[in-house]
């Protein structure tokens, strides 16, 4: 009995040790999967029962130097379904349809389709979400997104840029600053079982944080009005292609005006073509024609080859150089080189390029940037051409003085009369002027930036002095404005045609380039017209644009007139600031603040007439209804702050007027 017995025990001790090592091995493996190896059995949980779908995330604001909104996100909401609960997708599209006013075709395949989760449309108004949440229709949920928004429309469009549908920076200020506009990314996690059906259970994991960062442009709107205005006025009268204005501080490099035609609206960017959403003053190069010799002048005298009482024969209207002839509009006998700047003589030109030589003209071409690209903080700006003078033959002498043979863009030409108005620095232009965080605070502010010295101060100023004779008696006469001491130079270049090799004899570029005031400059303005039709010149229809803009904008700006003459040939006249007509848009009432605007009235205005009367004003409209306007707030007279929410409320019908 005592050895079966051992036996026994012997047996029980062997099967409670492989037990104990059994639940040690089960324990350890549970220990394993869910401490050791816990993130990666979560992570394929998740994968199989969560199905994430990205929202669009909201983005910072673009304003203006003086804060007026350009770019703002609102809430907007997106409706999408879950097929596989959706039991009459027929039925259920044709609701949508209605209620939305979509194709019900296009939403019935959607509803079909062997997927978890589909978009049906994306950022709605919310008032039509709230129309959808009314239909209680199984399967269909919306869910909240960010909306970009212009509230200035086309104004500086081809600047700013515009955002996708799925909020990504696609051209100008909003592509190139993406990384600080774009808010978190924020993500709809769905729950679904092994066969990839929804449960109907839904995780909202929404990352997405208002605190996003908001830009400060240089330009300033009111002023970006002004430009706009009377370059598109300027394109219609003379039926031209297109046209491009750029005004810039010359002290700062500040972009203070940047426009060009044709133009878009960003809140519909997708109904125009890319032609027209190019920002034509930093992607398009022309031959600048005589804007150019300005630029030559310096050069020579910089390099004393000469001095402006320095006389050369003008050949009377026509001179054979380098195999070629070269003739002037006007006939000339002898000139200085002061009068060859005034009357744009390319004979003269020639003769003093011929003096300065080909080595010389290239180094200084190339010194105020042409065929270099600017450094301005917007995507796409092209460098334009200039060879090397190696490469020259004789007559590219001659042309690159008096600006054919070589491209340059409206900016880089700002850019260069700017280092002449400066007292002889290259500046880095820029549109962005400080990033701020969530909270106000600045994050980065741009400072000028000098690339180099390319003149010196005293010829500068005897540089200036010329460029201010060309608007008082020479070909420049058109940009006067009574009070201001202007300079500036004219540009009428013919455009080259590669399929012929030839010059086009109808096709043309006319320019004008002001710096105003001479004594004190405080812009640079670059006006090029494309292509405009008749006999035009950049003397008769580029520099009015300059002298409409540049007088609302002296006045603006708050720049002194001067009280009497200071200088040889400076205009003297009556000045009245009340002559110069302000935009309706920002017309002041009982004050003459520029910064101050006034509610118009707008009730018992349709819709669209409504929206029109609000072009150009800095606010933001939030329109419900359609129809006639019935209700307003604030009402017509109350001022307005930049920035602020206008609310309009329309009905079906036109409402009675009171009494």
């Amino acid at each position: 009995m005592k050895r079966e017995d051992r036996s026994i025990r012997i047996k029980i001790y062997f099967l409670l040790g492989c037990f104990g090592v059994l639940i040690l091995a089960l324990v350890a493996r549970a220990f394993q999967h869910q401490v050791i190896n816990r993130d990666r059995y979560v992570r394929w949980a998740n994968e199989q029962q969560l199905q994430p779908v990205r929202l669009v995330p909201l983005r910072g604001k673009i304003l203006d130097s003086r804060e007026t909104p350009l770019a703002v996100s609102l809430k907007a909401v997106s409706l999408f379904a879950h097929p596989p609960r959706i039991r009459e997708p027929e039925k259920t599209a044709k609701m949508l349809a209605r209620t939305l006013k979509l194709d019900p075709r296009d939403l019935k395949e959607k509803l079909k389709q062997p997927v978890s989760f589909v978009w049906l449309a994306r950022q709605l108004p919310v008032e039509e979400a709230g129309e959808v949440a009314r239909l209680d229709l199984s399967g269909i949920g919306v869910e909240k997104e960010g909306r970009r928004y212009y509230p200035l429309r086309e104004l500086a469009s081809n600047v700013i840029g515009f955002a996708g549908v799925d909020s990504q920076g696609l051209e100008g200020v909003e592509w190139f600053y993406e990384k600080q506009l774009k808010g978190k990314q924020g993500t709809l996690l769905l729950q679904q079982d092994a066969l990839g059906r929804p449960l109907w259970q839904e995780i909202s994991q929404d990352s997405r944080e208002d605190r996003v960062n908001e830009i400060i442009l240089t330009l300033d709107a009111r002023l970006q009005f002004f430009v706009e205005k009377a370059l598109r006025e300027a394109v219609e009268a003379t039926s031209a292609a297109g046209g491009s204005v750029v005004i810039l501080d010359p002290m700062s490099g500040d972009i203070l005006a940047m426009a060009c035609l044709p133009t878009f609206n960003p809140n519909q960017f997708g109904s125009y073509p890319s032609a027209s959403r190019r920002n034509r003053a930093i992607t398009d190069g022309f031959e600048a024609g005589s804007t150019i010799k300005p630029f030559m002048l310096a050069a020579a005298l910089e390099e004393g080859v000469v001095n402006e009482e320095t006389r050369f024969f003008c050949e009377r209207g026509r001179y054979f150089f380098g195999g070629h002839w070269i003739h002037d509009i006007h006939p000339q006998d002898v000139l200085t080189v002061k009068e060859i700047v005034v009357l744009s003589s390319n004979i003269g030109t020639t003769k003093v390029a011929e003096a300065l030589g080909s080595p010389a003209l290239w180094k200084y071409l190339d010194a105020f940037g042409f065929g270099q690209r600017t450094g301005v903080d917007l995507p796409g700006e092209a460098a334009g051409i200039l060879r090397h003078w190696k490469t020259w033959t004789r007559i590219c002498l001659a042309n690159h003085a008096f600006g054919q043979g070589f491209s340059v863009t409206a900016l880089q030409l700002a850019t260069a009369y700017a280092a002449l108005a400066n007292g002889g620095f290259l500046i880095e232009p820029h549109v962005v002027r400080e990033i701020r965080d969530e909270k106000g605070g600045v994050i980065e502010t741009r400072q000028p930036k000098v690339r180099c010295r390319v003149i010196s101060k005293a010829t500068s100023e005897r540089v200036m002095s010329v460029l201010e004779s060309v608007v008082q008696v020479g070909t420049g006469k058109r940009a006067q404005i009574p009070g201001y001491r202007v300079g500036g130079k004219t540009g009428t270049a013919q455009k080259f045609e590669p399929r012929t090799g030839q010059y086009s004899e109808d096709k043309i570029v006319c320019s004008f380039v002001g710096i105003v005031p001479v004594e004190d400059p405080a812009m640079v303005m670059v006006v090029a017209l494309d292509e405009p039709k008749g006999r035009v010149t950049g003397g008769l229809v580029a520099a009015p644009v300059f002298q409409q803009v540049a007088s609302k904008a002296l006045l603006y700006r708050n720049v002194p007139a001067q009280a009497a003459a200071t200088g040889p040939g400076f205009i003297t006249g009556a000045f009245e600031p009340a002559s110069v007509e302000r935009p309706a848009p920002f017309a002041a009432t009982g004050s003459t603040d520029p910064v101050v605007w006034t509610m118009p009235e707008l009730r018992h205005l349709a819709v669209r007439t409504a929206l029109k009367a609000l072009e150009g004003y800095p606010v933001l409209v939030q329109l419900s209804g359609f129809g006639i306007i019935a209700e307003q707030n604030p009402p017509s007279g109350s001022p307005l702050e930049s920035g602020q929410s206008v609310w309009l409320e329309a009905g079906p019908s036109r409402p009675e007027r009171p009494g």
